[in-house]
């Protein structure tokens, strides 16, 4: 990471919980801070652990050691994994510390995981990216879809950003090229627009989504994770209000789980009020030209749980049955399946069965931050061209770009370096869809289908 030419890197604390039962103490995030914080250093500085931060003792050479180093793949840089026999979190993140610095001027995924029979219970995981500048640390909090391949990925963690960067500018940004597309949709039509993991004031991310947002007519979507880093009503204010929130009076919002780092996600309740369902489910519907959305919450601690027989899945069930239409589609933010760094979420098991079973048409997510497209899949997550259900991962809204882990085999399309929103177009007996990506990017995505006969 090039900080030879910036100042100071900027410590910031990001939370990615679908549940806040853990707060570290105060003294783990000042050893963290002091591991990872300093005045500039050379980029190949091979002493990146032996760190003075004013107002704390150097930690001097990284804490904590690591074995069994093996490269799991070159895709997008390098991606590592280790094993660190400590449940220790200054430990963890000093051997983590400690291969990055052994690995100076790489772009470099490292996966820490426990000795061999680890239970993978409690903080004994840590995840580090050094990716387009931005270092990242994590300890996990939560366990999901071990593999040899990438080690144990997170599903909740506590992240540490050290970002460098020169201080931001005030001075007012060039004007964007106008984004060329359609503006109102054809006759019959409708539009249904927006994508998930929105809005940051350290991200001009959200302004080029909103920017075609303002060219694009009809309905908006978000699709969770909209005001970082916790969706605090300062953050929707000051945040997603100037960019995004300017389309708020024809927006139909989910929740993230950057929400819930407020707790009960009052911020993100307060700032939609009705628009967000009832104030704290966070699960609703909504009718569009002939069509029934379904936004429903996928943070499960949150609302009692996604499963079987659980209060939203009962909800959902009943307003399957309500409305019977030929054409539906359903928003929420942890995908079911994705390729991306976070993966699928097989707590929504229950209510993707549930939807299949109706024959709905499509899932738009995002957590990942990243676009991909997947065919239409069945129950059980196997292609059905004929009746299954196509999932989106949107979530490209401006906060940050991620990366890829392995394709699973049903993926068809995958980007994870351009901001964009998606555009459906709705008619009562098909769809089309348009990845809109902000200007001057090349990608894009586009095609259509027809609703299920059921």
């Amino acid at each position: 990471m090039d900080r030879s030419a910036f100042g100071r890197p900027v410590l910031v604390i990001r939370l990615e919980r679908s549940n806040l039962a853990f707060v570290p103490p105060v003294s783990v995030l000042l050893a963290l801070a002091a591991l990872f914080l300093a005045p500039s250093l050379t980029p190949n500085s091979a002493d990146r652990c032996a760190i003075p931060y004013p107002g704390f003792e150097s930690v001097g050479a990284c804490p904590g050691s690591y074995s069994d180093a093996k490269l799991v793949t070159r895709a997008g840089g390098e991606t590592w994994e280790i094993v660190v026999a400590s449940k220790d979190q200054r430990l963890i993140a000093g051997a983590l510390g400690r291969f990055w610095a052994e690995h100076a001027g790489i772009a470099i995924t490292v996966f820490a995981k426990g000795a061999s029979g680890s239970s993978g219970v409690g903080y004994d995981r840590g995840v580090l990216f050094d990716r387009n500048g931005m270092l990242t640390f994590g300890i996990c909090t939560a366990w999901r879809n071990f593999s040899s391949r990438i080690g144990e990925v997170c599903n909740d963690q506590l992240r540490f950003d050290v970002r460098a960067g020169p201080t931001p500018s005030m001075a007012t940004s060039p004007p964007r090229p106008a984004t060329t597309v359609a503006e109102t949709p054809g006759k019959g039509q409708a539009f249904l627009t927006g994508a998930g993991d929105i809005a940051s004031c350290t991200s001009q991310g959200d302004e080029a989504t909103a920017a075609i947002l303002r060219q694009v007519g009809g309905t908006v979507f978000t699709a969770g994770d909209n005001a970082y880093e916790s969706g605090t009503a300062g953050q929707y204010q000051s945040c997603y209000g100037p960019s995004w929130g300017r389309f708020k009076d024809r927006t139909h919002p989910a929740v993230g789980n950057h929400e819930y780092a407020t707790p009960m996600a009052a911020g993100y309740f307060a700032y939609f009020g009705a628009a967000a369902g009832p104030a704290g489910k966070g699960y609703y519907s909504f009718a569009l030209n002939g069509w029934r959305v379904f936004v429903l919450n996928s943070n499960c601690d949150a609302v009692g749980g996604c499963g079987a027989g659980s209060a939203q899945e009962q909800w959902l069930v009943a307003e399957l049955a309500r409305y019977p239409t030929r054409c539906s589609l359903a928003i929420w933010h942890h995908p079911r399946w994705s390729s991306g760094l976070q993966g699928s979420t097989a707590e929504m098991q229950a209510m993707w069965e549930d939807l299949y079973s109706a024959g709905t048409e499509l899932l738009v997510v995002g957590h990942d931050h990243v676009y991909e497209r997947f065919a239409p899949l069945d129950a059980a997550g196997l292609p059905d061209r004929k009746r299954g259900i196509r999932e989106f991962v949107v979530g490209t809204g401006g906060a940050s770009h991620e990366t890829f882990r392995t394709p699973l085999p049903s993926s068809e399309v995958r980007n994870a370096d351009t901001f964009g929103v998606l555009r459906l177009t709705l008619a009562p007996d098909a769809y089309q869809w348009e990845f809109l990506a902000e200007a001057g990017a090349t990608f894009t995505d586009s095609g259509s289908g027809t609703c299920h006969s059921i």
